[in-house]
């Protein structure tokens, strides 16, 4: 596993989450669908239980046969299942970086705005000790 596998399970964990991490996470989403094709092409070249055949070793040949076309076919669904999950996760990641944004951007206006406040308030100062200086 590298080290932005590690990034990517942290941020779908619960663990500190970028922009970067999300796109990771997006990108990552949109692998599924050729694997779900190609599975699905797999599972279509499996045929279904044929019934039975003029052996027992094809009898058991043919049910092998239809038990890994089953199994291909569960694979579908938990990759499915898989892609659904990750979706929910990419969207609750995507709000709570939006949340946080905004709360940052809030913060900064906050600091800003007390900035320029401190700053009228100097400008005040200055204004009055000017005054008192010109009035003595």
């Amino acid at each position: 596993m590298d080290a932005s596998d590690q990034r990517l399970i942290a941020a779908l964990t619960g663990g500190a989450t970028t922009r970067d991490e999300l796109d990771r996470a997006v990108a990552l989403r949109g692998r599924f669908a050729p694997l779900r094709t190609a599975i699905g092409h797999a599972a279509a070249m499996l045929p279904p239980d044929g019934g039975s055949w003029r052996s027992q070793a094809a009898d058991r040949y043919a049910a092998r046969v239809h038990a890994l076309r089953a199994e291909v076919l569960a694979t579908i669904g938990r990759l499915d299942d898989a892609a659904a999950e990750l979706d929910e996760c990419i969207r609750r990641l995507g709000d709570l970086i939006a949340e946080f944004e905004a709360e940052e951007r809030a913060a900064l206006a906050a600091a800003e705005a007390a900035r320029v406040a401190d700053h009228a308030e100097q400008g005040r100062m200055l204004r009055v000790a000017d005054e008192q200086r010109h009035a003595a």
